[in-house]
């Protein structure tokens, strides 16, 4: 079982990446779950989750570990009419070609409806001592009685630096969110470098609510990984989330599919670009191809054409 992180500062939408890209692989094919090791339960209080134990009560012998996973039914009749006409609204609004992902001409409309699906939840910690306090062995040992059942579980880390998540130590590698906010790509940055001391594998940035004007390029050099994906701008409210189920013919929809996509053929080669690779790490990401200025500033070409796909 691969296990993929995500992590990224508080407001950078992390645990919708997290839920999205659960969802996009599950669509892709992959038997992919998704683990909320948010201490304030982001995914289980946006999907309304019940469960009955949590990974640390798995951790501590006190419940089995089909207790603490949630399978929760993803039902277009629970979506609420009014965001998602207003969301749909300003999508056709919305005709810039960067939004339309290469198709100006693209319109989402009622027609676009998602089929009723099942994504697998796995309630994590209550308190940051049980967070914290939590044995990366003992972590892995006891995701181990996944691995009949999911092939993929990716993690929304939560709160705090993401060194400090027993989560980082067991995955296979790392996504860190940021927006174009200054003070986001900052709190990335120190993610990354904190994560690269660790010994943690980088996949690289998403880089999330792109606008037209945002410079990929500026958020990769201040982050210090290149660009693993770029989630636009939009309207919609946490009540559509994930996009990708509500509303699967969305700008955004396509770039969680294209992240999945991704996520999939991911190789294992870390994404460590600039000062960050020299700040620490053994692995600079060397053979990737791309990540040079000159191929990033020219955002309305290959490099940004390549991340958002011609959907």
């Amino acid at each position: 079982m691969d296990v993929f992180a995500v992590a990224g500062g508080d407001g950078a939408g992390k645990t919708a990446t997290a839920l999205n890209l659960a969802v996009a692989l599950r669509e892709a094919g992959s038997y992919a779950a998704v683990l909320d090791a948010d201490l304030r339960g982001n995914i289980t209080s946006m999907l309304d989750v019940d469960y009955d134990a949590t990974l640390h009560d798995v951790l501590t012998g006190d419940s089995r570990a089909r207790d603490a996973v949630a399978d929760v039914e993803l039902s277009a009749d629970t979506l609420p009419e009014s965001d998602l006409a207003a969301y749909r609204k300003a999508l056709a609004a919305d005709r810039t070609q960067f939004r339309a992902g290469g198709d100006r001409d693209e319109v989402t409309t009622e027609e676009d409806e998602p089929d009723i699906d099942t994504l697998p939840v796995v309630a994590g910690f209550e308190n940051r001592a049980e967070h914290t306090g939590t044995d990366p062995e003992a972590l892995e040992s006891v995701l181990e009685n996944f691995v009949m059942a999911y092939d993929v579980l990716v993690v929304d880390t939560g709160n705090g630096p993401a060194s400090q998540s027993p989560t980082i130590d067991v995955a296979e590698g790392t996504l860190t969110v940021t927006t174009p906010d200054p003070a986001k790509m900052e709190a990335a940055r120190e993610d990354v470098r904190a994560c690269t001391n660790a010994g943690t594998r980088l996949m690289g940035t998403v880089v999330n609510r792109a606008g037209d004007k945002t410079s990929i390029s500026e958020v990769t050099d201040t982050v210090g990984t290149e660009a693993f994906g770029v989630i636009p701008e939009d309207a919609r409210t946490a009540a559509l989330e994930p996009v990708f189920f509500s509303v699967p013919g969305s700008p955004a929809a396509n770039a969680y599919g294209r992240l999945a996509g991704k996520t999939r053929s991911w190789d294992g080669t870390s994404a460590l670009v600039g000062q960050a690779s020299a700040d620490g790490g053994d692995d600079p990401g060397a053979g990737r191809g791309g990540g040079t200025d000159d191929e990033d500033d020219d955002d309305s070409g290959g490099f940004l054409s390549g991340l958002l796909g011609d959907d």
